[in-house]
């Protein structure tokens, strides 16, 4: 499979491409999403981390579906929410899939292997924290970012809201 990585964290990205190199993939790595746009190749698989540097995927997910019309792409993360995922697929990725990660999993992921993916997902399950965020993050973009109105929407008080937000803000 010919295989475009976006990851700026290059310890990661080269782990990637010696891992898929080594299944006999053939792999080029970029560090910026813009980059993409640029390239003259054509590649089957496009793996796209959420946030390089400053700058989030998502942005681009559109401009290069239209150049790799065929292209399974993928949005990799270690931020995963419900909101993010379905801006993501209804822009044109194929798929979102949070690290960690295992190597055997992404690659059954970029294979269309689902049955195999699916069956390591449910092994693993999702915390009970998790879910609980992600809800919360996909009401309040629904509400346009008002804390007053999801907080009523979630029939919690304001304060309890805001509570949540602050427990899963990430730590910088």
């Amino acid at each position: 499979m010919k295989l475009l990585i976006v990851e700026d964290d290059y310890n990661y990205a080269r782990m990637l491409q010696i891992e898929f190199e080594e299944a006999g993939d053939d792999v080029k790595v970029l560090n910026d999403p813009e980059l993409v746009l640029e390239e003259t190749e054509e590649y089957g698989h496009i793996i796209l981390d959420l946030r390089v540097e400053t700058k989030s995927s998502i942005n681009y997910v559109a401009d290069i579906r239209k150049k790799y019309p065929e292209a399974k792409i993928f949005i990799l993360t270690g931020f995963g929410s419900i909101s993010t995922t379905v801006e993501a697929i209804k822009l044109g990725a194929d798929d979102y899939l949070t690290k960690p990660i295992s190597f055997d999993v992404l690659r059954a992921a970029l294979l269309g292997e689902k049955e195999k993916v699916t069956e390591v997902i449910s092994e693993e399950g999702l915390s009970l924290d998790r879910n609980e965020r992600e809800y919360i993050e996909f009401v309040l973009q629904k509400c346009g970012g008002n804390i007053t109105k999801a907080a009523k929407t979630l029939g919690i008080h304001r304060q309890s809201l805001q509570r949540k937000l602050k427990k899963y803000t990430p730590k910088s």
